[in-house]
């Protein structure tokens, strides 16, 4: 079964950007625009002397500065799971 695809326009900063998406996704991305919308808001409010591209560059460098130490605890995870299995693969070849 295929899945629906749709477009759906998320605005940054005054402009639209079309989306294709599942309807699930559309509704991450509603939400994904509405906290970023706040975010780049909160940096024009505090940084009046810095352009819409900078509070967005600044708005991408702490997003993905966020998102680092979880990607690094998925990988460190990843290895520990590979490695379990592949003791448990040769536990009866060892004892």
């Amino acid at each position: 079964m295929s899945e629906e695809f749709s477009v759906v326009n998320v605005n940054v900063l005054g402009r639209d950007y079309p989306v294709k998406c599942t309807p699930v996704e559309a509704e991450a991305l509603k939400k994904v625009e509405k906290e970023l919308g706040q975010q780049l808001n909160q940096y024009r409010l505090k940084y009046v002397q810095l352009d819409k591209q900078d509070c967005l560059s600044m708005a991408l460098i702490e997003t993905r500065m966020e998102e680092m130490p979880s990607k690094e605890n998925e990988l460190i995870n990843e290895c520990i799971s590979t490695i379990d299995h592949l003791e448990s693969m040769l536990a009866p070849f060892i004892s």
